[in-house]
């Protein structure tokens, strides 16, 4: 009895060579920061400040050495939940990235500010004393009104399990609450 030997022709080699490629290119273009969800109560225990107030201005610029590019945001202080910053005074946001002389440096979930947005900062301050978000685009909550918006794109969020054994993907949707209930869950976690 004869064998029957199956070999891919040239043209079938290609075309499965290029769906792999294809694979590979999207499972790259479909960036995302995977990171724990933090409660409110947990981004206000990790922050050094926590507070309510406008953009007033954003900036980019290299570091000292030319490498790294950075944002910084011009905050104007309307209410203060923890920390130092105070009501009427402006404080500046250090973050990593943004765009300076053609060069970009983006990454999913940074938070991103613009002039007049009106947001709640939960912030950290770096060994040189710079406020910088806490928890990337978590530690970014944008206000309207006397609404609060939770937004999450850019990021996957994992939780623990409740036997605390296993790291489970969480739903990533925008959350909303009151100004009031966020007051409230941040003065008793402080």
């Amino acid at each position: 009895m004869l064998s029957q030997r199956s070999s891919l022709t040239p043209i079938v080699l290609l075309l499965l060579l290029l769906l792999a490629a294809a694979a590979i290119f999207l499972a790259l273009s479909t960036q995302a920061t995977v990171m724990q969800r933090l409660e409110v109560e947990e981004l206000t225990r990790n922050s050094s400040d926590v507070f309510q107030g406008q953009i007033v201005s954003t900036q980019t610029y290299w570091n000292a050495e030319h490498t790294r590019i950075y944002t910084g945001v011009n905050v104007h202080v309307n209410e203060s939940f923890k920390g130092a910053a105070r009501r009427g005074e402006t404080v500046k946001v250090v973050q990593l990235g943004g765009e300076k002389d053609g060069s970009k440096t983006e990454y999913a979930g940074r938070p991103e500010f613009a002039a007049g947005e009106s947001v709640v900062l939960f912030t950290t301050r770096t060994r040189s004393n710079e406020l910088t978000v806490v928890a990337l685009k978590q530690g970014k909550m944008r206000v309207d009104g006397q609404m609060v918006t939770r937004d999450f794109s850019g990021l996957s969020l994992i939780d623990r399990s409740k036997s605390g054994r296993e790291l489970l993907p969480v739903k990533a949707s925008p959350i909303q609450l009151t100004l009031s209930e966020l007051r409230q869950r941040i003065a008793r976690a402080k």
